[in-house]
């Protein structure tokens, strides 16, 4: 389904505040039920019926993804698992395969990245394309949005929601006003029309907590927000305050980078931002080892070691914290990284909290010979795990960069171990 929405008369006072962007083309992708999805291809027998994925043995457990044939029941992405069985007891309750849906994700980015130079993926489940000039190639976007979706249908059988826009955030809305396999373009002509009566929390950076205290303000729409006062903002929210509020107006000039693009910096981390807002251990973990796989390849590529492990954790609410350590020695290892990076988020999180964001970084970096880490005789086993496999990560390097990235993951358990 595509939707053109029709134009009114130039915002003048939008494009006054945020210059002429109508050159500039964004467009948002998010795949449907990702998880659910994934599990109904996987399984056909599955088709047609509710499917919630989640973490089936904890007792405080949480739903990742429900199907949209369990979202009539009214189960949503981060309800308990126990209240998703009491709305609907014949759904198909299915554990999280976090390694299955990484690696179609990376699937995914491969497509992306026929359609644009420039993708920059936010998660798993959706990714910014910057497709400005794309009506060059292929005469319109709606075009271009209608050739993806069919390449992802054949290539994986699966379906996506698409935004276009002139900027991140408004491309975000739009993928989500038509699902699922929708698409909408939207136009800064649209702002005021479409976007403003949208309530408040189907802007990006938004959840229920920011939502109940903006309620102070008596904001309850985008639009709402996009007319209070910056310094209003700023008292109740903090800095992300004025962000959000600025956001709203349609101040969001930030670019799309492809990883290659990414400014460089003194260190070296990757971060994910959830599609739901989780306090699933096994999930987190996982993440983190994923991360820690990232950031380990990335330095062992540029020559690189780091001391200094960060760990950057932003809560359901906005509220975001970072952690470190610093080793006594230099490493690039993914054990590591993965070890002390546990550490400190286990340390620091409360059970009860969700969590929207988890990053992983590493500083002090050093250039790197050809050994691998060398540990000195009184190396504690806490900092560097498993010193009796030093060569393990540049023998799994030389697998990938001879046969793809997916030719061989490492195990995760809830020790920390890596394989």
């Amino acid at each position: 389904m595509t939707e053109r929405l029709t134009a009114i008369p130039s915002n003048q006072k939008y494009r006054a505040a945020n210059g002429n962007r109508s050159d500039r083309r964004i467009m948002h992708v998010d795949m449907d039920a990702y998880f659910a999805a994934l599990e109904q291809k996987a399984n056909p027998k599955l088709v047609g019926r509710p499917v919630v994925v989640g973490s089936t043995g904890a007792k405080r457990g949480v739903v990742s993804t429900a199907s949209y044939e369990s979202r009539v029941y009214g189960i949503t992405s981060g309800m308990p698992a126990a209240e998703a069985r009491r709305l609907c007891p014949d759904a198909v309750f299915i554990g999280v395969d976090t390694d299955h849906y990484i690696s179609v994700s990376a699937e995914l980015i491969k497509i992306f990245n026929e359609f644009s130079q420039r993708v920059e993926a936010v998660s798993v489940d959706e990714a910014f394309l910057d497709v400005t000039g794309c009506q060059d190639i292929f005469g319109s976007e709606e075009a271009l949005g209608q050739r993806l979706k069919e390449r992802i249908r054949s290539s994986l059988g699966l379906t996506c929601s698409i935004g276009i826009a002139t900027t991140k955030i408004m491309a975000k809305l739009a993928s989500s006003v038509f699902k699922p396999d929708g698409m909408t373009v939207l136009n800064d002509n649209d702002i005021e029309s479409v976007v403003y009566p949208l309530p408040v929390e189907k802007m990006w950076g938004i959840g229920p907590v920011s939502a109940k205290r903006l309620q102070q303000l008596g904001v309850s729409t985008i639009g709402d927000l996009a007319r209070v006062d910056l310094n209003k903002l700023r008292r109740l929210m903090g800095q992300n305050g004025e962000v959000i509020g600025r956001i709203a107006r349609g101040d969001d000039c930030s670019p799309v980078l492809s990883p290659e693009e990414q400014p460089e910096e003194k260190s070296i981390g990757h971060e994910r931002t959830f599609p739901y807002d989780s306090a699933d251990p096994d999930y987190l973990h996982a993440t983190l080892h994923y991360l820690s796989d990232l950031v380990s390849r990335r330095m062992r590529r540029n020559r690189f070691r780091g001391r200094t492990i960060t760990v950057r954790i932003r809560h359901a609410d906005f509220t975001t914290l970072t952690r470190r350590t610093t080793l006594r020695h230099a490493s690039d290892r993914q054990a590591v990284i993965f070890h002390q990076a546990v550490r400190l988020f286990d340390s620091h999180w409360n059970e009860r909290e969700r969590i929207r964001l988890l990053g992983i970084s590493v500083s002090h970096l050093e250039q790197a010979g050809e050994a691998g880490c060398q540990p000195d005789l009184f190396n504690s086993e806490a900092e560097c795990p498993g010193l009796d496999r030093l060569g393990v990560d540049a023998v799994v390097d030389k697998i990938r960069n001879r046969f793809g990235e997916d030719a061989i993951r490492g195990a995760f358990s809830h020790l920390g171990a890596s394989d």
